[in-house]
């Protein structure tokens, strides 16, 4: 490449930024939001359909998020044929320890997993209230419950 056609410095450092920019954004990406199902009592009159869980397949590359105030109940289906992972993202407790126990946790193909998330301490990202989820496949498919 001729001198007279080389990129000038400061277009090369701009290439260079946006490309860091859009690589990066994926990494910002927002969580897709899951809708909590509120659970009706057992005391409440129910009308056909109101009982139904519906079940939302997970967003394997964004992850997906839900509000906590620790009465909820969160429900794993693996719709797949094979073994799947999802994680609950842990955040550091007050004397800085991370739970990894649901890091990567694996489901068996056509089985529904289920954990009460009461304690929200090391679950709820900070500065929100909200507790991060990931999965290995979108087979896996989530559902929130709420109890009153």
């Amino acid at each position: 490449m001729s001198q007279k056609n080389k990129p000038s410095l400061f277009t090369r450092i701009i290439a260079i930024a946006l490309m860091v920019t859009f690589a990066s954004l994926s990494a910002f990406a927002a969580q897709t939001p899951l809708t909590t199902v509120v659970l009706v009592q057992n005391n409440a009159a129910v009308t056909a359909g109101q009982l139904t869980i519906t079940f939302t397949a997970c967003d394997a590359s964004n992850g997906n998020s839900f509000a906590a105030t620790g009465r909820e109940v969160l429900l794993v289906d693996n719709t797949g044929g094979s073994t799947y992972t999802f994680t609950v993202t842990s955040v550091a407790d007050n004397l800085g320890r991370t739970d990894t126990s649901l890091t990567t946790y694996s489901v068996a193909a056509g089985v529904i997993t289920g954990i009460q998330m009461k304690f929200l301490t090391g679950w709820v990202q900070s500065g929100t209230q909200n507790v991060y989820l990931a999965c290995s496949n979108a087979a896996v498919k989530y559902a929130v419950l709420q109890t009153n």
